[in-house]
């Protein structure tokens, strides 16, 4: 019998991550802390850090701590079903399962081109090791483009919360077989997964806007465009009609 003590779940932008552990970098200085309740403590943290950012990009960081774990060589999985607006780069998670980074693996849509409005549901599921009872996941995962609208703006999409899974040899008590279907390699991992409930200590749900073309001002950068090509038409063909009258023909 144990309990989920620690989980610890923090949405970072695209930077380098110092300390999964004990982060106290500036990275995680908007870090808010939460009172713990009954058998579990979350620190949502939302970081502006000064590594390389790139727009429509973010990484969630899982961090977990198990309490009264006795088993040893169990292994801890992240289910999240993910919103058609959002998407894991499959060449992305194949590129850091190959380094051993990090195990994540997706089932769903692949084609990160399509906009939110027709692309497929995704579902991503990360999964590692739990060494001394703790064990940190991280899934990458992008925005995708919509389709712009009269007024532009944002349309807030808000991250699903994540199932927590444990796989270990030997039977864990109170605990039924989740019907979760894991995908490859994560589900090879372990026999049998189950799923740990668990609790926020707040109900805090972790929105992501995203931006929204205005359609009002199709008329405009249509015009500036065709303008844009127009001068640039000109120019290169006055270039080429310069460069001809200069040139003489061989003599013998």
């Amino acid at each position: 019998m144990f309990n989920v003590k620690t989980l610890r779940y923090a949405v970072i932008p695209a930077c380098k991550y110092d300390n999964a552990r004990h982060p106290r970098s500036e990275s995680f200085a908007n870090c808010r802390r939460v009172a713990p309740v009954h058998a579990m403590r979350a620190d949502l943290c939302g970081n502006r850090g000064r590594g390389r950012s790139q727009r429509g990009r973010k990484t969630l960081i899982y961090r977990i701590h198990f309490e009264n774990l006795t088993q040893d060589g169990c292994r801890v999985a992240i289910y999240m079903e993910l919103p058609s607006a959002l998407y894991v780069n499959t060449d992305e998670i194949a590129e850091m399962r190959r380094r051993g980074t990090n195990m994540v693996c997706s089932v769903g849509e692949t084609d990160v081109e399509l906009f939110a409005e027709k692309a497929g549901r995704q579902n991503v599921t990360t999964c590692a090791s739990i060494s001394s009872s703790f064990s940190s996941l991280t899934i990458p995962v992008h925005q995708r483009y919509r389709y712009a609208h009269e007024t532009g703006g944002y349309i807030n999409v808000t991250l699903p919360e994540p199932k927590l899974l444990l796989g270990c040899r030997e039977r864990v008590r109170d605990h039924r077989v989740s019907k979760i279907d894991l995908c490859e390699p994560c589900v090879s991992l372990m026999i049998k997964w189950r799923e740990i409930p668990y609790r926020m200590s707040q109900n805090r749900e972790y929105v992501w806007p995203i931006p929204v073309g205005d359609l009002s001002l199709s008329l405009f950068v249509t015009c500036a465009t065709l303008l844009t090509t127009i001068i640039g038409a000109i120019f290169i063909g006055h270039a080429i009609w310069s460069n001809a009258g200069q040139s003489h023909p061989k003599e013998d």
